[in-house]
């Protein structure tokens, strides 16, 4: 049985924890939200015609704050989490352990509520939606010295690319959820974890100070509470989510050469952000392992720009046909050995 979540403490948590997003006025505000709803819809557009790729379901689109944000997730979590068994039947009172978990799950979804600028949230709904959080769009775009608009499609066109995989791809969804199932079966109920979470926290705090590489292996929770079965399902999704953000950040791009004029002014601003995070949030994303998100996408981009260069958008397709022909992690790291395996050619 996996230890349930006090989804309530949770909720509570994460509003509490929440930073307030900039400042503007009601009107402003207003067209925020009206643009972005603009430009999803034809970022959508524009990723069709780009990968060939015909979502066969329309997804909802939400423009969200950082609280509401937090709630689509832990709904999303939730009802996860619930079909694998995560939950207890009932309304008996909570455990003192799924309110410390659920006071955890917060405080995470307050931090990263304040760094997420858009996603497809899968988990929630039978169609998935499209999410944009709208204060962290317009801080980066005031922080950066953005062209807004141009910016908002930008980040759009990403997202409509993981729309794009999720609803396109008919076997995508399915086969995503089935690894996460595979993960939480091989859990170990009695495992200890404290001496390895206490590990991961110390090592964190020594890569937020610069003491150690960021890369340094096991230093984050993830490496250490799971098991060695946990951890072969791990790098199954790993390879998973490095094709889908590379494919996402090689979209981004490619729809921006002949739809944005200041593309390359935008990736170099934003690849800047990603490089040069501040001390704590260093520490954070070491321990919660987003520093491996970060190396996914440079990874992925690689991977999907070697295949699409040499075999067109058309050969790299070839990886959407069923779940046989996604590229395992080595296979992301050498993309050779993915074209002669699925395409049968040489580099």
């Amino acid at each position: 049985m996996l230890p349930s979540v006090d989804w309530r403490t949770a909720a509570s948590c994460s509003q509490a924890f929440s930073k307030g997003g900039p400042t503007m006025s009601r009107e402003g505000a207003l067209d925020v939200v009206a643009d972005l709803h603009r430009h999803a819809r034809n970022a959508i557009d524009l990723v069709t015609d780009y990968t060939g790729l015909v979502p066969a379901t329309l997804a909802p689109v939400d423009v969200v704050d950082r609280v509401r944000w937090s709630q689509i997730n832990i709904a999303g979590f939730r009802r996860l989490l619930t079909g694998l068994g995560a939950e207890t039947p009932g309304d008996a009172a909570p455990t003192a352990a799924a309110k410390l978990t659920g006071v955890q799950a917060g405080a995470v979804l307050a931090f990263l509520s304040s760094r997420v600028l858009g996603q497809f949230e899968t988990f929630s709904t039978e169609s998935g939606r499209l999410l944009f959080v709208a204060p962290n769009i317009v801080e980066v775009e005031r922080r950066l010295r953005l062209p807004s608009r141009e910016f908002r499609l930008w980040i759009a066109v990403h997202e409509a690319a993981h729309l794009t995989q999720f609803t396109a791809v008919p076997w995508m969804r399915e086969h995503f959820h089935g690894l996460i199932q595979t993960f939480f079966d091989a859990a170990e109920p009695d495992r200890s974890s404290a001496a390895g979470l206490a590990i991961a926290v110390r090592r964190a705090l020594a890569s937020a100070r610069e003491e150690e590489p960021p890369e340094a292996p096991g230093t984050d929770v993830m490496s250490a509470v799971t098991s060695p079965e946990q951890r072969q399902a791990i790098s199954e999704i790993q390879a998973l989510m490095t094709l889908l953000e590379g494919h996402a950040e090689s979209v981004m791009d490619g729809v921006g050469r002949t739809s944005i004029n200041h593309v390359q002014l935008l990736r170099r601003r934003f690849d800047r952000r990603r490089a040069n995070p501040t001390t704590l949030q260093r520490f954070l994303r070491q321990l919660l392992g987003l520093d491996a998100k970060m190396r996914q996408y440079a990874a992925g981009r690689r991977f999907v720009d070697h295949v699409v260069g040499g075999h067109g958008v058309t050969g790299f397709n070839r990886v959407w046909e069923h779940p046989g022909n996604l590229p395992t992690e080595a296979e992301i790291d050498r993309p050779e050995l993915w074209t002669a395996r699925v395409l049968g050619a040489r580099g």
